[in-house]
């Protein structure tokens, strides 16, 4: 008897919530280009479009003991996608209104952008915010991008698996954005690519 596609996503299901990437690679395959193209109806920007992709599969994956008790995957991931699209409009609006106020003050630096504006500003408040991480999270968003470590080097390293060392990063990345966002800045880092280096 053939397998059916919906027997065939339970068993990536169980496989993901197990700690299978594997499978949660191809569950990402599957619907990215339905989750990419509603996530770009709604930035109008593929870049944009991609972090907010990247961001919400992150969370899914962190989460991903609650897959079991979902009934409708491709309703589940929609769900987080667009969560994480009125996250990236909430920042937007506030990002916008930042550089607003500064042209208002410099009314000849129309073309400045935001990250030439907040440059020095962001390097003092992300370098606070990582020295109020704990201390191995702390080493290891240091090995990550001060030393440009991978995360499999990381985790041999340390002697901890490569799960915990992507954890630790994903976390550390969110305590830097709420630090960021309780000084009413704004930058919004790639995720994969910046943090999540896997070679």
């Amino acid at each position: 008897m053939a397998i059916s596609g919906n027997e065939q996503e339970r068993v990536l299901i169980e496989r993901i919530v197990a700690g299978d990437e594997h499978a949660f690679s191809v569950l990402f395959f599957n619907y990215l280009p339905v989750l990419q193209s509603f996530a770009v109806k709604f930035s109008k920007s593929d870049e944009d479009a991609e972090e907010i992709i990247q961001e919400s599969f992150l969370r899914i994956w962190l989460n991903r003991d609650k897959l079991l008790d979902v009934i409708n995957i491709k309703a589940y991931l929609y769900k987080y996608v667009s969560n994480e699209c009125l996250t990236y409009l909430r920042r937007k609006l506030k990002e916008d209104k930042v550089i607003d106020r500064f042209r208002e003050k410099q009314p000849n630096s129309s073309d400045v952008t935001s990250e030439s504006i907040h440059l020095n500003e962001i390097t003092r408040i992300i370098n606070v915010a990582v020295d109020q991480l704990p201390s191995q999270r702390k080493k290891i968003y240091q090995l990550s991008r001060q030393e440009g470590k991978t995360i499999p080097e990381i985790a041999e390293l340390l002697d901890i698996s490569q799960n915990t060392v992507k954890n630790a990063l994903v976390i550390a990345l969110k305590a830097i954005r709420n630090h960021l966002d309780q000084h009413g800045i704004v930058f919004v880092l790639p995720l994969a690519g910046y943090f999540l280096k896997i070679n």
